[in-house]
């Protein structure tokens, strides 16, 4: 089964601590290329695939994961963070991965304040953390690794006859397309709303089906070797290029690494270990 998320910007914001208007920073319109109706193809179907408009289309790796923090030492205490926006392939759950180093960078903060995007980087500050406090080591491992291998960022696809080509506009969508895709979707407020809340240990059905009831996506929880649950991801297909912002919620296509139960630790704890009982 897969649904449909319609992306629009009226009526969407983030929740809690780190409430902001997004609006003049992201855009569902493309900044340069443009794609007509019928170029537009849906990742991972038997068209996409086939595709040779690589700028319309994800067609090498069409299946989109939007990853998200459950850092105890970075962000907000009701806040889940971005990991990052990867990109794999439709089938066997593998991906590619660093596809082009000649786009590679380890200077993001510096790319977009050259470009004017202090309203991006201040969110992506308060969104995008890393808790060694190095977010631009973060930020250029997830360019380098997973942006660089969407064939709709490649420079190509951002140039037109009128304006000339930026080679940082893909980093900008990227980024960009990640923050916004990460607003519409508040973990800590939907399991909240259920009334799982951190510091208790929980069926991991449980957790699931709220965020699935909640948000309208099926997550694979990730969890580490201790049982805690440490990371989530949902997958998307999307229709057209990334920046398009046309994204389809879709099933997981490999397993959670969580036990039966999990625990769903606090932030910033002074004891991180649970101490209550599970959850039924």
């Amino acid at each position: 089964m897969q649904w449909k998320l319609l992306i629009g910007l009226s009526g969407w914001g983030f929740c809690g601590a780190t409430a902001t208007v997004l609006q003049s920073v992201f855009s569902t319109q493309p900044v340069f290329a443009s794609c007509t109706n019928s170029q537009l193809l849906l990742s991972c179907t038997e068209q996409a695939l086939s595709s040779n408009d690589s700028c319309c289309v994800e067609n090498k790796s069409g299946l989109i994961l939007l990853a998200q923090f459950w850092d105890i030492h970075a962000g907000y205490p009701d806040q889940w963070t971005i990991h990052g926006l990867w990109t794999d392939y439709c089938t066997n759950s593998t991906w590619p991965e660093f596809c082009d180093d000649s786009r590679a960078h380890s200077n993001i903060t510096a790319i977009l304040q050259s470009r004017g995007k202090y309203e991006l980087l201040q969110t992506m500050n308060n969104v995008w953390p890393n808790s060694e406090g190095l977010v631009d080591s973060l930020w250029f491992h997830e360019w380098n690794k997973h942006g660089t291998c969407m064939t709709t960022l490649e420079p190509g696809c951002t140039s037109s006859d009128k304006l000339e080509l930026d080679s940082y506009q893909g980093i900008i969508d990227y980024f960009s397309s990640a923050v916004d895709l990460y607003s519409r979707f508040p973990v800590f407020q939907a399991l909240a709303r259920r009334n799982i809340l951190p510091g208790r240990i929980y069926q991991t059905t449980l957790v699931a089906s709220a965020i699935e009831e909640e948000l309208g996506i099926l997550p694979n929880l990730q969890c580490d070797t201790n049982g805690t649950l440490s990371e989530l991801w949902l997958y998307f297909y999307v229709k057209g290029p990334i920046k398009y912002l046309e994204f389809y919620p879709t099933q997981p296509d490999s397993t959670s690494s969580c036990n039966v139960s999990l625990y769903y630790p606090k932030k910033y704890p002074s004891n991180p270990y649970p101490v209550t009982n599970v959850i039924p």
